[in-house]
C-alpha cells in the first residue's frame, strides 16, 4: 500500500509546482550501489554486496537512480535513513565516489532498461576531487542538453545518454 501512495504522490508532482530547486540533466549513466557501513563488529569487514543500476537524472545536490531491486544484502535501500555508497561512471572507466541519503522511492510501472524502482537520493560526501569532476559534468552538460522539464511527464519516457 506505501508504493501505491507514493507513486500518487510523484504523479500529483506533475500537476503542481515542482519542489526541486537545482536544474536537473537527464542521463543514463551506470553505478553500482552498496549499503554504506561505518564500522563493522568485532573488527570484521565483509566484502559489500553491490546492486548495479543507472541514473535518470542528476543535480548538483541530487541523483535519480534506476534499480532493479530495492533490497540489498538484506536491507531496503531506500529505509531506516540508511545511507548508500555510489560508484558513478561519468565517463567510460572514469569513476567517482559519493556517498547519497535516499529521499524517497516508488515502484515504476513500466521498467526502464531492466530497472522496476526509482530511489531519489541527496548527495551527502564525496572527495573535494570527485565534487570538482561532477559540477563540470553537470555544469557542461546542462549547457548541451535540455533539462528535465517541470512540467513535461512525457519527457521522462526518452532518455538523453551522456555515456562519453
Amino acid at each position: 500500500m506505501p508504493e501505491v501512495i507514493r507513486s500518487v504522490v510523484a504523479r500529483v508532482r506533475v500537476f503542481f509546482n515542482d519542489r526541486r530547486q537545482s536544474p536537473r540533466l537527464r542521463a543514463c549513466l551506470p553505478f553500482n550501489v552498496s549499503i554504506h557501513r561505518d564500522g563493522e563488529l568485532n573488527g570484521s569487514r565483509k566484502r559489500p554486496q553491490i546492486l548495479k543500476g543507472h541514473t535518470r537524472d542528476m543535480s548538483q545536490k541530487g541523483i535519480a537512480l534506476l534499480v532493479p531491486q530495492v533490497h540489498l544484502d538484506g536491507y531496503h535501500l531506500a529505509a531506516g535513513g540508511r545511507e548508500l555508497n555510489i560508484e558513478l561512471e561519468l565517463y567510460r572507466g572514469k569513476f567517482i565516489s559519493m556517498r547519497v541519503s535516499p529521499r524517497r522511492y516508488e515502484r515504476l510501472e513500466e521498467a526502464e532498461s531492466g530497472c522496476t524502482y526509482l530511489i531519489g537520493t541527496r548527495i551527502v560526501s564525496m572527495t573535494d576531487e570527485d565534487r570538482s569532476r561532477y559540477q563540470v559534468f553537470i555544469t557542461e552538460n546542462l549547457k548541451r542538453a535540455p533539462r528535465v522539464s517541470k512540467s513535461s511527464h512525457e519527457e521522462d519516457k526518452g532518455s538523453l545518454e551522456l555515456l562519453k
